[in-house]
């Protein structure tokens, strides 16, 4: 985007008006009269024509550059976007494996708090069976009803075939 050449600008200049052709009126060139003065404004009229084209040129050119600065800022957000999916996906996956394993443990857990009742329970039936033989116990003691017999093995306990005539040794 040069100036053009002194002999390109008259080029533009417009044509001397012919008196014997009538004027035509065109909304893109409004009829003024051609007179001198006005016409050494033409190669004026041409450069800032040239320096207006040559403007709009670069910022057409500025227009591109940004419009390409977009796209690459689009297909880079492209690929963000791709990436935070992919990262959602897979945290999704994540997710769905650790809701699993904790539906397991709970399941788990529910198992054993039912087992730790039943052995609860258990226990509390062999207390009460204990107590009740404590009772008994305390009870033949208190009347002295029994006999203990007590022995060593390859001995026999002096009496003891009278007391327990089952006892053979």
């Amino acid at each position: 985007n040069t100036v053009p050449e002194q002999s390109q600008l008259t080029d533009l200049l417009v044509p001397l008006k012919n008196p014997e052709q009538p004027e035509l009126a065109s909304p893109s060139f409004p009829s003024t009269d051609m007179d001198p003065d006005k016409l050494s404004q033409g190669p004026v009229n041409a450069i800032t024509v040239l320096t207006l084209l040559d403007k709009l040129v670069n910022m057409l050119d500025t227009v591109q550059e940004n419009q390409h600065k977009m796209e690459t800022h689009q297909v880079e957000m492209e690929d963000v976007v791709r990436g935070i999916q992919a990262d959602i996906t897979k945290l999704s996956k994540n997710h769905s494996h650790t809701s699993n394993t904790v539906s397991k443990l709970l399941d788990k857990s529910r198992k054993m708090s039912v087992t730790m009742k039943e052995v609860r329970e258990k226990m509390e039936r062999q207390a009460v069976q204990v107590k009740r033989l404590e009772a008994n116990h305390a009870h033949l003691i208190s009347r002295n009803h029994f006999k203990v017999l007590i022995f060593q093995v390859g001995r026999k306990a002096a009496g003891c075939q009278s007391v327990c005539p089952w006892f053979r040794h």
